[in-house]
């Protein structure tokens, strides 16, 4: 999270909070809400919970972009995205 300092335009993130439990990982989230706006953020993450707030959600299946839209909207279609946040609500995770 170093770049944060750095003050970027654009930012990455590939599984930031991965190896976070679910309360810091609430806390760095979070956080950086107030980083985001003005900025182009890049987020890959398995944890639905990282991605709830984000403007725009690509869902891939393997090489394939299988659906895109923010997380209501996403919901509301059911489908992939759908079944993965059941699942992992599900799971507990």
């Amino acid at each position: 999270m170093r770049a944060v300092y750095k003050d970027p335009d654009f930012i990455f993130l590939d599984e930031a909070t991965n190896a976070l439990d679910a309360k810091n990982e609430r806390a760095i989230v979070e956080n950086l809400k107030e980083f985001y706006p003005g900025r182009t953020v890049v987020v890959v993450a398995h944890r639905l919970s990282t991605d709830k707030n984000t403007d725009q959600i690509i869902v891939l299946d393997g090489r394939k972009v299988v659906k895109t839209g923010n997380h209501a909207t996403l919901i509301e279609r059911e489908g992939y995205y759908y079944n993965l946040v059941k699942n992992q609500l599900e799971l507990g995770n």
